[in-house]
């Protein structure tokens, strides 16, 4: 069966990815299964995504999906070649022939020579999914294809390129093939036609769902109403103050034993959130040239959930140990069949966590600490119940006419 996967977030799901969904459609033909491999409970820029995984998944099968994975949280909250090893891989795992993805500019061949040139960097085996690797493999790569290198200027652009890195590093190959998107990524107005997920996102918090309503696929529309209308999404403020209190706690010694707290910065962010009083002063405090305000909030993150730098050393290492199933349709559930011979599926956590290696289970757990925040980060105190992974199952949905 073919199968293309797309790695998303879809925070929240709209029509821009309604129409990349089409667009694989198109490309792929009606019987090809197309497999959404999505952050869950968090998202890459290291903070909980605005509505529950299940919904997201949900909302991508009505707009044209055929089965949704969880990306695990380890890779979901890493850099863009961590976020891309862990997506990639667990596609290539499923069995997926192919990744599609959205971009400004560039086709599979540009970003494809761009990832067989940054595999010539020095010592690029060691570097890995690292924090601090893009910058200088940006600088290289501008200095041996300046035209091509001119391309990572964009986000979306810059992971396609990660995408195709990790895809060359593929025991089984896997086609590439980026669309053009529709909208900027990280807009902060409602344009004309298409509109980001962070300018949706705080049209929600400003308006409701009133402003959105021409941003999102009416398959969907009526859920993210009730969505918000129940308090069922994300505060981030609640989020931030979480966040604060956390590291009035901890120590700089503590701090040291996190991903990605290197170079004395614990000390730095020690100083930060016992000086500053809310969580954005303190990441202001931080913030410098050489620190990404995203790798900030991803660290954010991590003093909240607590990973282990051996945890997310071993998982870039041996990538997804398992298949979280979210939601799928017939179609999907065809596709599974073939996956579940490669992958262990999970569908029920107790049952299933038989199924699972040492460092699987180590994952799954880091997946189910990373729900029980997301909910409790709630606007709506009815919304905050913990252990949710427990009580749901995949959901079936009929294939959409």
């Amino acid at each position: 069966m073919k199968s293309i996967a797309i790695i998303a977030e879809f925070n929240p799901f709209h029509t821009g990815h309604a129409h990349l969904i089409s667009q694989v459609r198109q490309a792929a033909g009606p019987d090809a299964a197309i497999v959404i491999i999505m952050s869950g409970a968090f998202v890459q820029r290291g903070e909980p995504a605005f509505f529950d995984k299940w919904h997201r998944a949900v909302w991508a099968i009505k707009g044209g999906a055929d089965v949704v994975i969880e990306l695990p949280a380890v890779y979901a909250l890493s850099s863009a070649a961590g976020f891309a090893t862990g997506g990639v891989t667990l596609a290539s795992r499923l069995g997926c022939q192919g990744l599609a993805c959205g971009v400004e500019n560039g086709t599979a061949e540009d970003f494809l020579a761009l990832a067989r040139c940054a595999h010539s960097l020095p010592d690029r085996e060691k570097e890995g999914p690292k924090e601090t690797a893009g910058r200088e493999q940006t600088e290289y790569l501008l200095a041996a294809s300046p035209k091509k290198g001119r391309l990572l200027e964009q986000p979306n652009a810059l992971l396609a390129f990660e995408y195709a890195k990790a895809l060359l590093n593929q025991d089984r190959p896997l086609a590439f093939w980026p669309f053009p998107r529709q909208g900027h990524h990280g807009d902060t107005e409602l344009g004309p036609a298409f509109a980001s997920a962070t300018a949706l996102r705080q049209a929600m918090r400003d308006s409701g769902a009133a402003a959105c309503r021409p941003y999102l696929p009416s398959a969907s529309l009526t859920d993210v109403e009730d969505q918000l209308a129940q308090g069922a999404f994300t505060d981030d403020n609640r989020y931030g103050d979480f966040i604060a209190s956390q590291n009035r706690l901890l120590t700089p010694d503590q701090l040291r034993c996190l991903p990605a707290f290197t170079e004395g910065l614990e000390n730095r962010w020690h100083r930060a959130f016992m000086e500053n009083g809310s969580y954005a002063q303190a990441l202001k405090a931080i913030k410098t040239r050489r620190y990404a305000y995203s790798r900030l909030c991803r660290m954010g993150a991590y003093t909240l959930l607590q990973p282990s730098r051996r945890l997310m050393d071993q998982s870039y290492e041996a990538g997804p140990q398992y298949a979280r199933l979210l939601a799928l349709n017939g179609r999907g559930a065809a596709f599974l069949k073939g996956a579940r011979d490669r992958l262990a599926v999970i569908t029920k956590i107790r049952q299933d966590l038989s199924k699972l290696t040492p460092l699987g289970r180590e994952q799954l757990a880091l997946d189910l600490r990373a729900s029980d925040v997301q909910s409790f980060c709630f606007s709506k105190e009815n919304q905050r119940k913990g252990h949710q992974d427990y009580y749901h199952s995949p959901i079936f949905i009929g294939i959409q006419k």
